[in-house]
């Protein structure tokens, strides 16, 4: 047995994508060393790095601490600021939910827009999670809608026909309620003229700042924070899916008690488009 492993075998040992891997070593946030420009990982050193940071986990599913899920900035700025020791991997709603189920992670942002009815997260959880330990815990109402540079004569989606437009990678709630907003007005993704597939809420409104597009589908706080024009087309619930066992271990429970300070309500007061009044609240608890 090597005394070292790789990317690859790191990946898999904490249930990360290789990814991942090399940006957690890319912020000496895991131990490493470079070999001939080879990333390696001594076994010993991980091991003992697992154990620190709870990666060895317990009988109920080996969970990494790490955060899935969709791009929220308010909820990365919490999990740096609140020393609760999460990772973020941020691939959006759906791509968040299937790593969830294969115990990728503790927790899981969501914004997935109901089929059948109206409302946000409920229905996809209670048919995917309903006999399983997890936990549905409501964090804010957002509100989305068009970003556009100031002086913008596009008022609707049924007018950016003709615009430069980002839109966001297919695992992200945001993309599946795009879609149905363009289907409603005639329209399909492949009807755009698409210039850039943003991976993050950032990087979608700071693509249409820097003028590389007219429009993106985002939130109001980027529009008020970049000093651009913002068209409100919803409001949305951003919800924390949270495995049962891992809600009142040490890193949740930094989060949580975060929540309830000054400094994080100073912050909030940053955040246009923002509702919080309603942050804790439990929509869903598993049978398990």
């Amino acid at each position: 047995m090597s005394d070292y492993l790789t990317t690859k075998e790191v990946a898999a040992l904490l249930r990360l994508k290789e990814r991942k891997v090399y940006d957690l070593a890319a912020k000496n946030e895991i131990p490493h060393l470079k070999a001939t420009g080879k990333l390696l990982f001594p076994r010993a050193e991980i091991e003992s790095w697992m154990h620190g940071k709870g990666f060895n986990g317990s009988a109920h599913g080996q969970r990494p601490l790490v955060a899935l899920g969709s791009h929220d900035p308010l909820l990365e700025w919490s999990l740096a600021i609140s020393g609760s020791g999460l990772a973020t991997l941020f691939q959006g709603s759906l791509e968040g939910l299937d790593q969830f189920k294969a115990g990728a992670g503790v927790m899981c942002g969501l914004h997935i827009e109901h089929a059948d009815s109206d409302g946000w997260n409920l229905e996809i959880v209670q048919t995917e999670f309903k006999q399983s330990a997890a936990v549905l815990m409501h964090w804010a109402i957002r509100e989305r809608g068009l970003i556009v540079r100031k002086g913008s004569s596009i008022r609707s989606i049924a007018q950016i026909g003709n615009a430069r437009v980002v839109i966001r990678q297919k695992t992200a709630g945001a993309s599946y309620s795009f879609e149905r907003r363009l289907h409603a007005c005639g329209l399909e993704v492949s009807n755009l003229d698409i210039v850039r597939e943003a991976q993050t809420e950032t990087e979608a409104a700071l693509a249409v700042l820097e003028n590389q597009a007219d429009v993106c589908f985002g939130l109001r706080t980027y529009a008020d924070r970049y000093d651009l024009e913002f068209i409100p087309i919803c409001k949305e619930s951003f919800d924390l899916l949270i495995d049962r066992h891992a809600f009142f271990e040490p890193p949740l429970q930094a989060l949580f008690r975060f929540v309830e300070t000054q400094d994080f309500h100073e912050e909030v007061s940053r955040y246009a488009g923002y509702d919080l009044s309603g942050l804790g609240d439990i929509r869903f608890n598993g049978a398990s």
